[in-house]
Protein backbone atom coordinates (compact mmCIF):
# COMPACT_ATOMS: atom_id res chain seq x y z
CA UNK A 1 0.00 0.00 0.00
CA UNK A 2 1.15 3.32 -1.17
CA UNK A 3 2.21 5.73 2.14
CA UNK A 4 -0.24 8.78 0.68
CA UNK A 5 -2.34 6.33 0.65
CA UNK A 6 -2.06 4.77 3.97
CA UNK A 7 -1.31 8.01 5.51
CA UNK A 8 -4.52 10.26 4.79
CA UNK A 9 -7.24 9.93 2.29
CA UNK A 10 -8.43 12.99 0.77
CA UNK A 11 -11.46 12.57 -1.12
CA UNK A 12 -14.56 14.57 -2.21
CA UNK A 13 -16.25 13.70 0.65
CA UNK A 14 -13.57 15.31 3.04
CA UNK A 15 -14.17 18.38 1.16
CA UNK A 16 -17.88 18.88 1.44
CA UNK A 17 -17.42 18.12 5.40
CA UNK A 18 -14.28 20.39 5.70
CA UNK A 19 -15.01 22.95 2.86
CA UNK A 20 -18.56 23.30 2.00
CA UNK A 21 -21.20 24.10 4.96
CA UNK A 22 -22.92 27.54 5.18
CA UNK A 23 -22.36 30.02 8.94
CA UNK A 24 -25.41 27.51 10.54
CA UNK A 25 -22.24 25.12 11.24
CA UNK A 26 -19.52 26.93 11.86
CA UNK A 27 -18.23 26.03 8.46
CA UNK A 28 -17.43 28.27 5.90
CA UNK A 29 -19.16 29.70 2.83
CA UNK A 30 -16.07 30.57 0.49
CA UNK A 31 -14.43 33.17 1.97
CA UNK A 32 -10.75 32.11 1.43
CA UNK A 33 -8.23 33.06 -0.98
CA UNK A 34 -9.87 32.67 -4.26
CA UNK A 35 -12.11 34.59 -6.24
CA UNK A 36 -13.32 36.82 -2.74
CA UNK A 37 -9.94 38.69 -3.90
CA UNK A 38 -11.58 40.25 -6.90
CA UNK A 39 -13.83 42.12 -5.30
CA UNK A 40 -11.08 43.01 -2.55
CA UNK A 41 -11.23 46.45 -0.23
CA UNK A 42 -8.65 48.84 -2.03
CA UNK A 43 -9.97 51.79 0.38
CA UNK A 44 -6.50 52.23 1.78
CA UNK A 45 -5.09 52.71 5.20
CA UNK A 46 -8.53 54.56 6.22
CA UNK A 47 -10.29 51.22 6.92
CA UNK A 48 -7.01 49.08 7.44
CA UNK A 49 -7.55 47.43 4.17
CA UNK A 50 -4.81 47.55 1.09
CA UNK A 51 -5.05 47.15 -2.15
CA UNK A 52 -5.27 43.50 -3.36
CA UNK A 53 -6.34 41.82 -0.51
CA UNK A 54 -9.63 39.96 0.04
CA UNK A 55 -12.86 41.08 2.34
CA UNK A 56 -12.56 38.38 4.54
CA UNK A 57 -10.06 35.77 5.09
CA UNK A 58 -10.99 31.80 6.61
CA UNK A 59 -9.28 30.37 9.58
CA UNK A 60 -8.87 26.39 9.38
CA UNK A 61 -7.92 24.80 12.45
CA UNK A 62 -6.71 21.06 12.85
CA UNK A 63 -9.21 19.05 15.35
CA UNK A 64 -6.10 17.58 17.54
CA UNK A 65 -8.99 18.07 20.40
CA UNK A 66 -12.57 18.20 21.35
CA UNK A 67 -13.85 19.71 18.13
CA UNK A 68 -16.71 21.83 20.15
CA UNK A 69 -14.45 23.03 22.50
CA UNK A 70 -11.77 24.33 19.86
CA UNK A 71 -14.64 26.11 18.19
CA UNK A 72 -15.20 28.15 20.53
CA UNK A 73 -11.64 28.91 21.33
CA UNK A 74 -11.06 29.55 18.02
CA UNK A 75 -13.19 32.45 17.96
CA UNK A 76 -11.26 35.28 20.15
CA UNK A 77 -8.07 34.78 18.00
CA UNK A 78 -10.13 35.45 14.86
CA UNK A 79 -11.16 38.80 16.30
CA UNK A 80 -7.85 39.37 17.62
CA UNK A 81 -6.45 38.79 14.17
CA UNK A 82 -8.91 41.12 12.29
CA UNK A 83 -8.83 44.29 14.36
CA UNK A 84 -5.32 43.67 13.86
CA UNK A 85 -5.54 43.09 9.93
CA UNK A 86 -8.63 45.42 9.08
CA UNK A 87 -9.78 42.43 7.40
CA UNK A 88 -12.81 40.34 8.73
CA UNK A 89 -11.26 36.68 9.61
CA UNK A 90 -13.94 33.65 9.75
CA UNK A 91 -12.22 30.24 11.67
CA UNK A 92 -13.80 26.96 11.45
CA UNK A 93 -12.66 23.48 12.58
CA UNK A 94 -12.16 21.15 9.81
CA UNK A 95 -13.55 17.54 10.43
CA UNK A 96 -10.57 16.14 10.24
CA UNK A 97 -6.59 16.22 9.53
CA UNK A 98 -6.89 15.81 6.29
CA UNK A 99 -9.70 18.44 5.88
CA UNK A 100 -7.38 21.50 6.69
CA UNK A 101 -4.74 20.03 3.61
CA UNK A 102 -7.71 20.19 1.63
CA UNK A 103 -9.02 23.30 2.73
CA UNK A 104 -5.61 24.93 1.66
CA UNK A 105 -5.54 23.34 -1.58
CA UNK A 106 -9.29 24.16 -2.38
CA UNK A 107 -9.06 27.54 -1.74
CA UNK A 108 -11.60 27.54 0.96
CA UNK A 109 -8.98 28.72 3.84
CA UNK A 110 -6.34 31.61 3.74
CA UNK A 111 -4.71 30.66 7.13
CA UNK A 112 -4.64 27.46 8.98
CA UNK A 113 -3.45 26.92 12.54
CA UNK A 114 -2.61 23.84 14.63
CA UNK A 115 -0.99 21.84 11.35
CA UNK A 116 1.11 19.28 13.03
CA UNK A 117 4.49 18.46 11.12
CA UNK A 118 3.00 16.16 8.68
CA UNK A 119 -0.02 18.69 8.17
CA UNK A 120 3.40 21.40 7.75
CA UNK A 121 4.65 19.50 5.18
CA UNK A 122 1.21 19.07 3.29
CA UNK A 123 0.95 22.23 3.18
CA UNK A 124 3.82 23.34 2.01
CA UNK A 125 4.02 20.33 -0.58
CA UNK A 126 0.39 19.19 -1.63
CA UNK A 127 -1.65 22.79 -1.28
CA UNK A 128 1.22 25.34 -2.23
CA UNK A 129 1.31 27.03 1.25
CA UNK A 130 3.92 29.18 3.30
CA UNK A 131 5.04 28.27 6.31
CA UNK A 132 5.12 31.04 8.57
CA UNK A 133 5.51 30.19 12.66
CA UNK A 134 6.22 27.49 14.43
CA UNK A 135 4.58 26.47 18.13
CA UNK A 136 6.83 26.79 21.33
CA UNK A 137 6.23 25.02 24.36
CA UNK A 138 8.25 24.81 27.72
CA UNK A 139 10.81 27.07 25.62
CA UNK A 140 10.88 24.46 22.84
CA UNK A 141 9.96 23.96 19.28
CA UNK A 142 10.04 20.11 19.46
CA UNK A 143 7.90 17.51 21.49
CA UNK A 144 7.42 13.67 21.44
CA UNK A 145 4.75 10.79 21.08
CA UNK A 146 4.07 9.43 24.54
CA UNK A 147 3.17 5.69 24.76
CA UNK A 148 0.50 5.10 27.87
CA UNK A 149 -1.55 2.17 28.76
CA UNK A 150 -4.11 1.37 31.88
CA UNK A 151 -2.24 -1.78 31.88
CA UNK A 152 1.51 -1.15 33.50
CA UNK A 153 2.46 -4.59 34.73
CA UNK A 154 2.69 -5.48 31.18
CA UNK A 155 4.98 -2.60 29.70
CA UNK A 156 6.43 -1.53 32.72
CA UNK A 157 9.56 -2.47 33.83
CA UNK A 158 9.26 -0.91 36.86
CA UNK A 159 6.96 0.65 39.78
CA UNK A 160 5.01 3.61 38.14
CA UNK A 161 6.63 7.00 39.44
CA UNK A 162 4.45 10.04 40.52
CA UNK A 163 5.57 13.20 38.74
CA UNK A 164 3.04 16.17 39.94
CA UNK A 165 -0.23 13.60 39.82
CA UNK A 166 0.63 11.57 36.72
CA UNK A 167 2.64 8.48 36.69
CA UNK A 168 5.43 7.10 34.28
CA UNK A 169 7.77 4.34 34.03
CA UNK A 170 10.78 2.99 32.27
CA UNK A 171 12.71 6.14 32.68
CA UNK A 172 10.31 8.65 31.19
CA UNK A 173 9.97 9.62 34.77
CA UNK A 174 13.28 11.21 34.70
CA UNK A 175 12.91 12.87 31.49
CA UNK A 176 13.70 16.84 31.09
CA UNK A 177 12.70 17.44 27.82
CA UNK A 178 11.97 16.02 24.38
CA UNK A 179 15.26 16.02 23.62
CA UNK A 180 16.15 13.44 26.24
CA UNK A 181 13.72 10.71 23.57
CA UNK A 182 13.51 7.76 22.87
CA UNK A 183 12.64 6.62 26.15
CA UNK A 184 11.33 3.03 26.92
CA UNK A 185 11.46 1.86 23.76
CA UNK A 186 11.95 -1.71 24.46
CA UNK A 187 8.55 -1.96 25.81
CA UNK A 188 6.56 -1.04 22.69
CA UNK A 189 7.67 -4.77 21.36
CA UNK A 190 4.66 -5.69 24.40
CA UNK A 191 2.27 -4.04 22.26
CA UNK A 192 1.71 -6.22 19.16
CA UNK A 193 -2.37 -8.19 19.18
CA UNK A 194 -3.39 -5.53 21.27
CA UNK A 195 -5.68 -2.83 21.28
CA UNK A 196 -4.01 1.29 20.27
CA UNK A 197 -5.48 4.32 20.49
CA UNK A 198 -4.04 6.38 17.21
CA UNK A 199 -4.97 9.62 16.92
CA UNK A 200 -5.72 10.31 12.98
CA UNK A 201 -3.89 9.12 9.69
CA UNK A 202 -2.03 12.60 9.32
CA UNK A 203 -1.06 12.91 13.03
CA UNK A 204 2.60 12.78 12.79
CA UNK A 205 3.07 12.62 17.02
CA UNK A 206 -0.15 10.26 17.14
CA UNK A 207 0.47 7.78 14.03
CA UNK A 208 3.20 8.22 11.81
CA UNK A 209 5.98 8.33 14.44
CA UNK A 210 4.20 5.44 16.48
CA UNK A 211 4.11 3.65 13.76
CA UNK A 212 7.38 3.58 12.33
CA UNK A 213 8.42 2.65 16.48
CA UNK A 214 6.20 -0.25 15.60
CA UNK A 215 8.26 -1.25 12.50
CA UNK A 216 11.31 -1.09 14.07
CA UNK A 217 9.74 -3.20 17.23
CA UNK A 218 8.77 -5.70 14.37
CA UNK A 219 5.30 -4.97 14.30
CA UNK A 220 3.60 -4.44 11.49
CA UNK A 221 1.38 -1.28 12.17
CA UNK A 222 -1.31 -1.79 9.83
CA UNK A 223 -1.94 -5.71 10.81
CA UNK A 224 0.24 -6.33 13.90
CA UNK A 225 -2.61 -4.04 16.54
CA UNK A 226 -6.18 -3.43 16.53
CA UNK A 227 -5.78 0.15 15.59
CA UNK A 228 -8.61 2.42 17.02
CA UNK A 229 -8.59 6.09 15.59
CA UNK A 230 -9.87 8.23 18.23
CA UNK A 231 -9.65 11.52 16.41
CA UNK A 232 -7.74 13.85 19.09
CA UNK A 233 -5.13 13.63 21.47
CA UNK A 234 -7.59 13.71 24.11
CA UNK A 235 -9.79 11.51 22.87
CA UNK A 236 -6.97 8.63 22.69
CA UNK A 237 -5.83 9.38 26.47
CA UNK A 238 -9.90 9.02 26.94
CA UNK A 239 -10.04 5.44 24.68
CA UNK A 240 -7.40 3.93 27.07
CA UNK A 241 -8.93 5.78 30.69
CA UNK A 242 -12.27 4.01 29.57
CA UNK A 243 -10.96 0.86 28.70
CA UNK A 244 -11.71 1.00 25.22
CA UNK A 245 -7.94 0.55 24.20
CA UNK A 246 -4.79 -1.36 26.25
CA UNK A 247 -2.56 0.66 24.63
CA UNK A 248 -2.55 4.52 23.19
CA UNK A 249 -0.43 7.69 21.80
CA UNK A 250 -0.67 11.02 22.00
CA UNK A 251 2.22 14.42 22.11
CA UNK A 252 2.95 14.70 25.86
CA UNK A 253 1.77 15.21 27.83
CA UNK A 254 -1.96 15.31 26.68
CA UNK A 255 -3.38 13.60 29.37
CA UNK A 256 -3.34 17.11 31.33
CA UNK A 257 -6.01 18.24 28.56
CA UNK A 258 -8.62 15.61 30.01
CA UNK A 259 -8.63 15.99 33.87
CA UNK A 260 -11.68 18.26 33.45
CA UNK A 261 -13.29 15.05 32.50
CA UNK A 262 -11.49 12.45 34.01
CA UNK A 263 -9.57 13.37 37.78
CA UNK A 264 -7.53 10.62 38.22
CA UNK A 265 -6.18 9.92 34.94
CA UNK A 266 -2.67 10.53 35.94
CA UNK A 267 -3.62 7.60 38.17
CA UNK A 268 -5.19 5.42 35.83
CA UNK A 269 -3.27 6.06 32.09
CA UNK A 270 0.85 5.68 32.82
CA UNK A 271 3.28 6.60 30.13
CA UNK A 272 5.89 3.82 29.84
CA UNK A 273 7.52 5.17 26.59
CA UNK A 274 8.24 8.42 24.23
CA UNK A 275 9.66 8.65 20.75
CA UNK A 276 12.74 10.77 19.36
CA UNK A 277 11.86 14.44 19.17
CA UNK A 278 9.35 15.60 16.63
CA UNK A 279 9.35 18.93 15.64
CA UNK A 280 6.54 21.09 16.72
CA UNK A 281 3.18 22.33 14.98
CA UNK A 282 2.93 25.47 13.44
CA UNK A 283 0.89 28.42 11.45
CA UNK A 284 0.51 28.45 7.49
CA UNK A 285 -0.72 30.90 4.65
CA UNK A 286 -2.25 30.22 1.38
CA UNK A 287 0.83 30.98 -1.20
CA UNK A 288 -1.27 33.37 -3.81
CA UNK A 289 -1.87 35.81 -1.10
CA UNK A 290 -0.50 39.15 -1.58
CA UNK A 291 3.13 39.41 0.04
CA UNK A 292 2.42 42.05 2.16
CA UNK A 293 -0.80 40.53 3.46
CA UNK A 294 1.02 37.29 4.54
CA UNK A 295 3.56 39.49 6.42
CA UNK A 296 0.46 41.08 7.73
CA UNK A 297 -0.56 37.78 9.21
CA UNK A 298 2.53 36.52 10.86
CA UNK A 299 3.33 39.65 12.41
CA UNK A 300 0.16 40.49 13.66
CA UNK A 301 0.03 36.59 15.55
CA UNK A 302 3.39 37.24 16.64
CA UNK A 303 1.85 40.23 18.05
CA UNK A 304 -1.05 38.22 19.94
CA UNK A 305 0.97 35.88 21.37
CA UNK A 306 3.18 38.71 22.69
CA UNK A 307 0.02 39.68 24.83
CA UNK A 308 -1.11 38.04 27.80
CA UNK A 309 -4.80 37.76 26.49
CA UNK A 310 -3.24 36.18 23.09
CA UNK A 311 -1.10 33.90 25.08
CA UNK A 312 -4.13 32.77 27.24
CA UNK A 313 -6.06 32.40 23.36
CA UNK A 314 -3.27 30.76 21.74
CA UNK A 315 -2.74 28.13 25.24
CA UNK A 316 -6.45 27.33 24.61
CA UNK A 317 -6.35 26.56 21.54
CA UNK A 318 -3.35 23.98 21.86
CA UNK A 319 -1.35 24.89 24.42
CA UNK A 320 0.43 27.25 22.70
CA UNK A 321 3.21 29.57 24.57
CA UNK A 322 4.70 31.28 21.82
CA UNK A 323 5.01 31.51 18.56
CA UNK A 324 8.71 31.79 16.72
CA UNK A 325 9.89 31.92 13.10
CA UNK A 326 10.16 28.75 11.17
CA UNK A 327 11.88 27.49 8.25
CA UNK A 328 10.91 24.28 6.24
CA UNK A 329 13.95 23.08 7.00
CA UNK A 330 12.75 22.38 10.24
CA UNK A 331 10.30 19.37 9.10
CA UNK A 332 12.99 17.46 7.17
CA UNK A 333 12.90 14.76 9.95
CA UNK A 334 8.65 14.65 9.07
CA UNK A 335 10.05 13.98 5.25
CA UNK A 336 12.31 11.28 5.85
CA UNK A 337 9.50 9.94 8.03
CA UNK A 338 7.44 9.73 5.41
CA UNK A 339 9.93 8.25 3.06
CA UNK A 340 10.88 5.75 5.45
CA UNK A 341 7.29 4.32 6.06
CA UNK A 342 6.73 4.14 2.11
CA UNK A 343 9.53 1.93 2.03
CA UNK A 344 8.43 -0.16 5.16
CA UNK A 345 4.54 -0.70 3.82
CA UNK A 346 5.93 -1.64 0.07
CA UNK A 347 7.93 -4.16 1.27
Amino acid sequence: MKVGKWLAAVAVAALVAACGGGDDDGEPDGGGNGDGGADAATGGDDDGAREGWPDELTLVFTPSSEAQQLVEDAGPLAEMLAERLGVDVQPFVATDYAGVIVALEAGQASIAGGLGPQQMVQAENQAGAELILQSERFGDVQYVTQWFTNNPDTYCQNDPVDVDGFLFCNGVEDATGPGDGPIGEEAISEVAGTSVAFVDQGSASGHLVPSLQLFEAGIDPENGVEAIFAGGHDNAVLAVYRGDAEVGVSFNDARGDVVDQAADVGEQVVVFAWSPPIPNDGFAVAGDLPEDLKQAITDALVDIADTDEGREVLNELYNIEDLVPVDSSAYDPIRRLVEELGQLLDQ
